[in-house]
């Protein structure tokens, strides 16, 4: 019989692409649940597609959340920046998802897309949304298997951004210059994600069920304005936004009540912060296959 597997919300960056993984898997023919807030912006290639179901619900209030005859769940902590204490929000939203896996006796397996220095309780800024998550979804299920990625290779698009600028230019928070932070592309992260959906539960039994996964190697600056040389074939200015210029930086794209834990976040990744070295290489560690420049490229292609 085919797997059933739901992802909520089924509209994150990471769930969109496991979907897309999942439904172009060779050698099994899973049945596929978005929850979306609103179904009607489920992609098109998704809802035409006969194994994929797009389904209502909404994890801030617990509505919706049918898991009903699912094998597995894939939940992906979504942030919010309406002025909701993230700590509060995280643990409504993961108490609404613990409950509907605990009203569904089939869903054997729970894959929490945490991230890479969420296991920690301070200095982590936004990351406290996975914390908390990660706490009260522990033992949500028979199996809890969390990943944890580091930087999202597809946030630094908004280079592509910048350097469309006269002249070009390209600003970026990560300091020194040549300091490297670890960094992963989506179809990496769903690559990963998938295998873990679609294994059987012996396979399930052998893997570590709490695992970092990295890019083929961290970036720094410097790699950045590279990247978006090569993907633009224009020469860029790098202009770099140090330690005491964060706040500002951060204020032009985040509400007030959101800038400080978004500062916190990047400075954790910065020399010293809590995040910086987590990329050290462990048993526990899957190493993805994109580089920044080719994750750029396919951004650039689609835009």
């Amino acid at each position: 019989m085919s797997p059933q597997i739901v992802v909520v919300p089924a509209s994150t960056k990471a769930g969109r692409e496991t979907i897309r993984q999942l439904l172009e898997s060779e050698g099994s023919t899973p049945q596929v649940r978005g929850i979306y807030r609103d179904p009607s912006k489920a992609p098109v290639e998704f809802t035409q597609h006969p194994r994929f179901e797009a389904k209502q619900g909404d994890v801030s209030s617990g509505t919706g959340l049918d898991f009903g005859s699912a094998d597995a769940v894939f939940y992906i902590p979504p942030p919010t920046f309406d002025g909701t204490d993230q700590g509060e929000w995280a643990a409504r939203c993961a108490e609404h998802v613990k409950h509907a896996i605990r009203e569904a006796p089939s869903v054997k397996r729970l894959l929490l897309l945490s991230a890479m220095g969420a296991q920690h309780d301070h200095g982590i800024g936004l990351l406290c949304l996975n914390h908390i998550s990660d706490k009260i979804l522990r033992d949500a299920a028979q199996d809890v298997i969390m990943v944890r990625p580091g930087f999202f290779q597809e946030f630094f698009g908004t280079a592509l951004e910048m350097a469309k600028a006269d002249p070009p230019v390209v600003y970026s928070w990560s300091t020194p210059i040549d300091h490297k932070i670890p960094m992963v592309s989506l179809k990496d992260i769903a690559k990963a994600c998938t295998k873990v959906l679609l294994a059987d539960s012996e396979s399930v039994k052998q893997m570590p069920h709490d695992f970092k996964i990295v890019g083929p190697r961290s970036y720094s600056s410097r790699d950045l304005k590279d990247a978006v040389e090569q993907v633009t074939g224009k020469a860029v200015e790098l202009q770099l936004v140090e330690r005491d210029q964060l706040a500002g930086y951060v204020r032009q794209e985040t509400p007030e009540p959101h800038v400080g834990e978004i500062v916190e976040f990047l400075e954790a990744c910065l020399p010293g912060g809590v995040i910086d070295g987590e990329a050290e290489l462990g048993e526990n560690t899957v190493v993805g296959e994109i580089e920044l420049v080719d994750a750029l490229r396919g951004l650039h292609a689609t835009a």
